[in-house]
């Protein structure tokens, strides 16, 4: 995402403030009324640093009343504000060309509301952990979580959460002090990862086949003809993108900020590449694999709600689950999805499981296999999930290791080996550049340190 500049306003950095104010706009809103977060931590510790210079001369409007958050510069006036707009149940949403009473047009006409179970155990329910597991040096656990949330020179980790599953019983678990159990949390990229497993049922359904001809109509009569969902899924499908949020053509920046119709950016990308040869990240890609999905089941913002209710977040009761949309009504399935640390969790042992549930089948085995085969075109890829082939990306860890990933540190790793699901959140910068660390939020520190802790049986 956005990556801390210098202090001249000149040049590029210009032209990053429509980028940066739409940046600060929707973490804003969302941090306030999804995660609950206190607004100068998320404005000073949170948002600042990531799309400064900008904070020198940024002014920031929160409506308490309407539900919106506005961000504009002092330089320019109105000309880059942005406005994000919080809806119950689906987020915040910048709001662009739209007007709020378009935007709750959008609005389903049923919502789903959580009927959290505070006496059963997870998963089932969100009881307290009752008891120390047996299976696992507690003293050692505890001190590597520690760990997991101390502030390393060169590093900021502001780690946020931390939770621990061990054949499918969360045995540990621990917040910062202004997040809860129950609090949303920021996805970044691990959406890509949700946005798969929506494919996937659809798949197993019959619905949506992975080598359908013409995916979009815009694409019918030229190159793009040949895309095939499993390149979107494989982030190989040819087209020009920049997984960069400023500087030189900053295709995630204008994709995620700058855009109503985001699926939309992406299909207007022309080809440069034979699809499957090439992978390149990209978060357009999988915002237009979530548009895809929500055309299959009915087009409009309300099927979508109601299908991933329905088919994922009910079955295995997540409560928590926010799904968020752009101005289109669209759902941000590369970046906008907001669970507490628990339901991450919950999805995690879903693929632990090999997509069964209490007895149910929600992802067939099949499409598991699909989505943890190594792509051609990175072996540490499969669908929308990273992969640890030949302990490519974790070189301590199992081979057999694989995760969801966000922006900033957020991971839900599976590790089958151990039969482990990890789950780690926060919004982490690497003050002294890629150079000091390539993991600077400790991710494979914690996993060696809970496996050490794990006694043989």
């Amino acid at each position: 995402m956005l990556v801390g500049t210098s202090i001249a306003m000149s040049g590029c950095i210009l032209d990053d403030i429509p980028i940066g104010t739409g940046y600060a706009a929707k973490y804003l809103c969302s941090g306030l009324w999804i995660s609950q977060i206190d607004e100068q931590r998320l404005t000073e510790d949170f948002i600042a640093p990531q799309v400064a210079p900008l904070p020198l001369i940024w002014k920031i409007d929160i409506d308490e009343t309407s539900h919106t958050v506005t961000v504009r510069d002092r330089l320019f006036g109105s000309q880059n504000a942005k406005t994000a707009y919080f809806r119950e149940g689906l987020g915040c949403t910048l709001i662009h060309d739209k007007t709020l009473e378009e935007l709750d047009r959008q609005i389903p006409y049923e919502m789903t509301y959580p009927n959290t179970d505070y006496q059963s155990l997870w998963p089932a329910g969100d009881a307290p952990i009752e008891s120390l597991h047996p299976q696992f040096d507690h003293t050692l656990l505890e001190s590597v979580i520690d760990e997991a949330f101390a502030e390393p020179e060169g590093v900021t980790r502001n780690t946020l959460s931390v939770a621990v599953a061990y054949r499918g019983e969360l045995i540990s678990e621990r917040y910062s002090d202004d997040i809860e159990p129950a609090s949303p949390l920021l996805s970044w990229s691990m959406a890509k990862s949700i946005t798969a497993t929506a494919a996937g049922i659809l798949y197993d359904q019959g619905v949506l086949m992975e080598d359908a001809d013409v995916l979009v109509p815009e694409w019918r009569d030229d190159a793009r003809s040949t895309i095939k969902l499993q390149n979107l899924l494989q982030m190989n499908a040819g087209l020009d993108w920049n997984e960069a949020a400023q500087g030189d053509d900053p295709d995630q920046g204008y994709g995620l900020f700058e855009v109503p119709d985001m699926a939309g950016y992406y299909v207007d990308q022309p080809m440069v590449a034979t699809p499957g040869e090439v992978f390149n990240y990209s978060t357009g890609s999988s915002n237009l694999i979530a548009s895809l999905v929500q055309d299959k089941v009915g087009g409009a913002l309300s099927d979508y709600y109601e299908f991933i209710q329905n088919h994922l977040f009910k079955p295995l009761n997540i409560t928590s689950a926010i799904v968020e949309f752009d101005a289109t009504g669209q759902p941000v399935g590369g970046a906008f999805h907001y669970l507490s640390t628990r339901d991450w969790a919950k999805l995690g042992q879903l693929y632990l499981n090999n997509g069964e549930w209490n007895g149910q089948q929600i992802l067939s085995e099949e499409w598991i296999n699909k989505t943890l085969t190594p792509s051609n075109s990175n072996p540490l890829y499969g669908y929308q999930i990273w992969l640890n082939t030949d302990r490519g990306f974790w070189p301590s860890l199992p081979a057999s290791t694989y995760a969801f990933r966000g922006f900033q540190g957020q991971i839900v790793m599976m590790l089958p080996d151990y039969d482990l699901v990890i789950v780690r959140t926060g919004v982490t910068f690497n003050n002294e550049g890629a150079s000091s660390t390539s993991d600077p939020a400790g991710i494979q520190a914690l996993a060696l340190g809970i496996i050490a802790s794990l006694q043989p049986e």
